[in-house]
């Protein structure tokens, strides 16, 4: 079954066409990268399936159901509910704890504040991190935090994942590490992961590639 179907999809800036008639199935539980030159529209792509920008034209459908205007309370629900976001940047809250991060990213779930501690501690400690639950984000290395937004993407709701270059800002050695834990994000916890991606040998351990160099 397929998690995410683009039909025909359009974007444009102005007069420069980005996506053009573009259209692709994703089956749940695969790990898929999306590559391309510069300009390209990777990052646009993702940005439209994870309702950020809005498309141009043609139909995008989430779990068999068509998107809503990203400005609504639907896509609010969406984005709260199934989608999960993995940046270059982490886009964790620097001048706050690993732990209290981690709370905002339950902050929906009908759970008791000590069960959500607990989840809290099970993944960083799968994660092994769970030494740096008390530090702030600001005192870790890049590595650190992108293993800590990985574990944001386990607790929080959501199977769908879009990570646009998680492994840009890291040296190819983290680079693989944190590439290893994104597989475990499919193979452990049965999530469908979209990662855009500049670097061809992560691209090639990916289930099937789209790459925006080709007519679609």
């Amino acid at each position: 079954m397929n998690i995410l179907e683009l039909k025909s999809v359009n974007k444009s800036y102005g007069d420069r066409e980005i996506i053009h008639n573009f259209t692709v199935n994703i089956p749940k539980h695969s790990l898929v990268a999306i590559t391309g030159k510069s300009g390209s529209g990777k990052s646009t792509l993702l940005n439209m399936i994870g309702l950020l920008e809005s498309v141009d034209g043609g139909v995008i459908k989430i779990n068999g159901k068509k998107t809503p205007s990203i400005n609504s309370v639907q896509a609010t629900k969406l984005r709260r509910n199934t989608i999960n976001y993995l940046f270059q940047s982490f886009a964790l809250i620097n001048d706050i704890t690993v732990e209290d991060n981690l709370m905002l990213a339950m902050e929906f779930l009908d759970l008791p504040k000590k069960a959500k501690m607990n989840k809290i501690d099970s993944v960083l400690k799968e994660l092994d991190i769970l030494i740096l639950k008390n530090k702030k984000v600001n005192t870790l290395s890049g590595g650190e935090q992108q293993r800590v937004a990985l574990a944001r993407c386990i607790l929080k709701p959501g199977d769908l994942v879009l990570a646009d270059e998680p492994t840009g800002s890291l040296d190819a050695k983290m680079g693989q590490i944190v590439f290893s834990l994104i597989r475990e994000l499919r193979d452990k916890y049965g999530k469908t992961v979209i990662m855009v991606t500049h670097d061809v040998l992560l691209a090639g351990q990916a289930d099937f590639v789209i790459d925006l160099n080709r007519p679609s």
